[in-house]
C-alpha cells in the first residue's frame, strides 16, 4: 500500500519520533489537540507493522521538509524517510511527468486550496496512485472530503481504530 504523508505529518514523526514509534510513553507537546493527533499517528505506526506499507518521499515533499531550518533530529528522520522511499519498489517506477502533474493540479484548482504546496502534494498522491493521502490540514480536509473521495470530517472511527477527527485520510482520485 502506498501512502502519501503530508509534510506536517512527516514533521510530527521527526519531532515526536520516540513517542510515535513507541520508544517512549511521553509526548512532548502540551497542546491537547496535537496530542490526540500524535496518539492517532502512533496507532497507525503500530498497524504498519502488520502490512506492506510504503511512504512517498517525493522531491517536492522533501524540498518542503528541508525548507526553513530543520533541526538535526528532523534532518536525520528525513534522511531515513528518503532512504526508505528509495528502497521501495514504488520509487523504481518512473516519476509522473510535469505535464501530467500540471493536468492533475489544474483539475484540483476547483478546490481552491489556500496553499499551492498542498495542491501539489495532493496532485502527487493522485499521480502516484497512492492509496492514502494522510493530513491534518483542515483546509485540505474540508475542501477535498467531497470532491476527491475523502474520509470526511466526521468523528467516526476508521477501520483502523483511528478517529478521523485527528488524522484525515483522503483517498486520492482524479477529479473529472
Amino acid at each position: 500500500m502506498l501512502i502519501y504523508l503530508d509534510a506536517n505529518i512527516v514533521q510530527y514523526c521527526a519531532d515526536e519520533e520516540d513517542f510515535i514509534f513507541g520508544n517512549s510513553e511521553r509526548c512532548k507537546t502540551a497542546d491537547p489537540n496535537l496530542r490526540k493527533e500524535l496518539v492517532a499517528l502512533r496507532r497507525l505506526v503500530e498497524l504498519e507493522q502488520l502490512g506492506d506499507w510504503h511512504f512517498v518521499a517525493s522531491p517536492h515533499l522533501m524540498a518542503e521538509l528541508h525548507a526553513g531550518k530543520p533541526t538535526r533530529d528532523q534532518r536525520k528522520v528525513y534522511k531515513v524517510f528518503q532512504e526508505a522511499w528509495n528502497d521501495s519498489v514504488y520509487s523504481e517506477d518512473s516519476p509522473p511527468t510535469e505535464e501530467k502533474m500540471r493536468g492533475i493540479e489544474q483539475s484540483l484548482s476547483m478546490l481552491k486550496l489556500k496553499h499551492a504546496p498542498d495542491q501539489r502534494h495532493l496532485a502527487e498522491a493522485i499521480a502516484l496512485n497512492a492509496s492514502w493521502f494522510l493530513t491534518n490540514d483542515k483546509d485540505v480536509v474540508k475542501k477535498a472530503k467531497g470532491g476527491v473521495g475523502g474520509s470526511g470530517g466526521d468523528s467516526s472511527e476508521s477501520p483502523f481504530g483511528v478517529s478521523s477527527r485527528h488524522l484525515h485520510r483522503v483517498v486520492p482520485k482524479v477529479m473529472t
